[in-house]
């Protein structure tokens, strides 16, 4: 072979070399984002927004997420609070994200569910515009009244309320939060006017109720109150006595309207969000709700460890914009 033909040959093999080592780069970047996500995440340090206040019932889950979440996978997540609007600018920090994994949600049924459906325009459609990762908690909620209001009783202080329209007043943690649908359905279903009084998250609201300065609140964190002197917790929304605290009576077997929407706390992430990193994340939290510690955390925040993974919690957000829906007809709640 003359000196030219190898040469040619020689350059033929090289252009080859370079060609498959092209398309092997194109192809390699071809491959889908959840595949390499699948190998890779997480490989930094995980947001996990929490839409309200710290302090607060939502503030605990999402720590207590996070803390796990953080042990089991090997990487930093960091609750970042992003308060306001009843939840729902936290709510749009995760819709518009990123799915890739590194920004999730912890947020409730308040500022998915009431927020969607009470306002109008909605600002959001959750079960469309969010992945739901897993649900971690039911919220059972307490009815708490000051003990400056002269009832010992839930007939007591509904009667009273009705012989004093507008003079009492609600705490919440904000406008259109779970606590003020709940309240309003309250007013609506027995007859009364109690004003709202909202506050900047649910601890605040607390601080306002144990000062005396509203009258009632409905909400989980009533239940850290239950052995002190200023709150009278009187009775449960939820559908029946909670296993932890038995003494506590249903509101329906004390005389009071039937109230049982039961709040509850749950994962999410921004739409898309890739099938690997769900599964990772719905099994961690599967993990920790089998923990006697994480359970014991929950029952002491006045929760009951819930799971409900992807596939139900997404068709649990469709139901209860339907279910809410029909309270926002029966009490003529909107919120603007």
């Amino acid at each position: 072979m003359s000196s030219s033909s190898r040469q040619s040959v020689l350059a033929s093999s090289v252009r080859r070399t370079i060609l498959a080592s092209v398309c092997a780069g194109v192809f390699g970047a071809m491959v889908p984002t959840s595949a390499v996500l699948a190998d890779e995440w997480p490989s930094r340090p995980v947001t996990v927004i929490s839409p309200y206040n710290p302090g607060g019932t939502n503030d605990i889950v999402a720590r207590l997420v996070a803390n796990h979440l953080g042990q089991s996978l090997g990487q930093p997540f960091v609750v970042e609070n992003r308060a306001g609007a009843g939840g729902q600018i936290g709510v749009n920090v995760a819709i518009s994200a990123e799915p890739d994994g590194y920004t999730l949600l912890l947020a409730n049924n308040g500022a998915l569910i009431v927020q969607s459906v009470m306002r109008d325009p909605s600002p959001y459609d959750p079960n469309n515009d969010l992945t739901a990762i897993a649900k971690v908690a039911d919220a059972p909620n307490y009815l708490g009244i000051s003990t400056e209001v002269p009832a010992e009783t839930v007939p007591e202080f509904l009667e009273y309320a009705r012989q004093h329209p507008g003079a009492l007043n609600y705490s919440s943690a904000g406008v259109g939060s779970f606590a003020s649908l709940l309240a309003e359905a309250l007013n609506a279903s027995a007859g009364i006017d109690i004003v709202h009084v909202p506050s900047n998250g649910s601890a605040a609201a607390l601080t306002e109720l144990l000062a005396g300065r509203v009258h009632m609140m409905i909400d989980p964190v009533v239940l850290s109150q239950r052995d002190g002197d200023r709150v009278r917790v009187l009775a449960t929304t939820h559908s029946e006595r909670v296993p932890d605290y038995p003494e506590i009576p249903t509101l329906v077997e004390v005389g009071g309207p039937d109230l049982a929407i039961t709040g509850w706390f749950g994962l999410l992430g921004p739409k898309g969000l890739p099938a690997e990193v769900v599964d990772t994340l719905q099994e961690s939290v599967d993990s920790l709700l089998a923990d006697p510690q994480a359970q014991q955390a929950l029952a002491n925040a006045g929760l009951v460890p819930a799971f409900l993974a992807h596939e139900g919690f997404q068709k649990l957000l469709a139901t209860d914009q339907v279910s809410y829906q029909k309270v926002k007809e029966s009490t003529n709640l909107e919120l603007n």
